[in-house]
């Protein structure tokens, strides 16, 4: 299954897509959690507070690191970098006239992993990220 999430990033709208499943925990009790993460921990809620963190603490300083043109890549990295377990990112366009969308893109986690790679961009992978800590949260 996949959720999806507004964050607002430098007045544009994106859309973190976050793959979770149903895992039996205790007494075989079905949890929602996060699929294809290590720390499979899932609450809407801690995510959401994630969210709004990471927009408050936002600048066109902490995106231009990722790319020297801040705009679409550095944003999308920007996100990325605090928000580890999300499998893809959309952009959404709202057509000022009509109040709908009217262009729409999505890139997944593995493109955005092979950009990395690919013009070497320097990330800050935070291997102790745990959704229910904030203290471990990049912001």
């Amino acid at each position: 299954m996949q959720l999806s999430k507004k964050i607002k990033i430098n007045h544009n709208n994106y859309y973190i897509i976050i793959d979770v499943e149903y895992k039996k925990k205790q007494n075989n009790f079905p949890i929602l959690c996060l699929k294809n993460y290590k720390d499979d921990y899932w609450d809407g809620g801690d995510c959401s507070l994630l969210i709004e963190e990471i927009q408050k603490n936002y600048t066109l300083e902490k995106a231009g690191r990722y790319d020297k043109y801040p705009g679409f890549m550095s944003d999308i990295l920007y996100i990325y970098d605090r928000i580890p377990f999300i499998s893809g990112i959309k952009d959404i366009y709202i057509c000022k006239n009509d109040n709908i969308p009217y262009a729409e893109g999505y890139i997944s986690k593995k493109e955005i992993e092979n950009f990395i790679k690919e013009f070497a961009v320097e990330m800050d992978y935070n291997s102790d990220f745990k959704l229910n800590d904030s203290r471990t949260w990049k912001l």
